[in-house]
């Protein structure tokens, strides 16, 4: 009978230390502990990290090596448009520098459309970084983490499987994106247009954006193909830059360059890094901004002449 009575004690005092533990923080089966490093996604299940603090967490996360000083005193200045979050619930976040001449350009600049093509990232922070530090001719608004949710993933496409680069609301979208994705590009779902124009939350951030900054130029980061490919007024000759050859690409529908340019003529700069082994050097960097800004300030005087010749 003794014997009983104490092993009865003893599973009752196991069973009760097991709730107990069970109830606090982090002892869930495959929970991590208090200690484990931060993700930087806010996912959609949790409450997203404040946009300063996000911003953080992704410039560093980028390759290379930055003063944490920099990047926090750039992520102190990002905004958050309404509505500008990702499929699963991670803030677009963007940085804005007003410029110093009578009549700035308004340019804007976004990297990590794909998520796939991490260096286009490292470009946009050390253009944040660098503005943070100057007085820039031009106004600029930079969007480092366009597609955070495909960041995570390493994938080309969002969340939910589709190119925010094909996804654009483009005039022709209704008639050609879907063929085009089919006949041309043999369904590759890497290239997935989605099932509508700007029918991802992404796209449609981007979008708001655009109406909201209203901006003269536009650039946009990619990796590999080691090209600047413009689609704009006719510029000549386009300012040199050694590392990567002007070359024209064209546009597709859904394009960024289709609905921007062809659509609304603004005129847009894709920038193809060759990848991880191009452009090394900070001032490389610096160069393709001012760059990019002599080339806004220069279509903007051909689009104005254009539109009079028009008249």
């Amino acid at each position: 009978m003794r014997n009983m009575l104490h092993l009865f004690l003893c599973l009752s005092l196991i069973s009760i230390s097991t709730f107990a533990f069970a109830d606090e923080p982090g002892a869930a089966s495959g929970s991590a502990p208090a200690s484990a490093a931060v993700i930087p996604v806010s996912p959609a299940s949790t409450k997203p990290l404040p946009i300063q603090e996000l911003c953080f967490e992704h410039l560093k996360a980028m390759p290379g090596t930055v003063s944490d000083a920099d990047v926090k005193a750039a992520c102190a200045n990002v905004k958050q448009l309404e509505g500008c979050v990702s499929h699963d619930g991670t803030p677009i976040y963007h940085f804005e520098k007003i410029g110093t001449d009578k009549n700035p350009k308004k340019i804007f600049a976004k990297a990590l459309i794909h998520g796939d093509e991490g260096l286009s990232g490292n470009v946009a922070r050390a253009w944040m970084l660098r503005l943070q530090k100057i007085d820039p001719r031009n106004t600029w608004r930079v969007m480092p983490v366009t597609n955070p949710d495909g960041w995570k993933l390493k994938t080309r496409t969002n969340a939910r499987g589709v190119d925010l680069n094909r996804n654009f609301p483009t005039k022709d979208w209704a008639d050609n994106a879907q063929k085009y994705w089919v006949k041309n590009m043999k369904s590759d779902p890497r290239r997935n247009p989605g099932p509508d124009g700007a029918s991802e939350i992404e796209t449609r951030c981007l979008i708001k954006h655009f109406d909201e900054f209203k901006p003269d130029f536009l650039i946009s980061v990619h990796i590999p193909l080691g090209v600047l490919d413009f689609d704009g007024p006719k510029v000549k000759p386009p300012p040199k830059f050694s590392p990567l050859p002007w070359q024209a690409l064209g546009n597709f529908p859904g394009s960024l360059g289709r609905y921007m340019w062809a659509d609304r003529k603004v005129p847009v700069l894709t920038i193809e890094l060759k990848g991880n082994e191009d452009i090394k050097k900070l001032e490389a960097f610096d160069k393709l901004q001012d760059i990019s800004g002599t080339v806004a300030i220069q279509a903007d005087q051909l689009n104005k002449k254009d539109k009079i010749k028009a008249q």
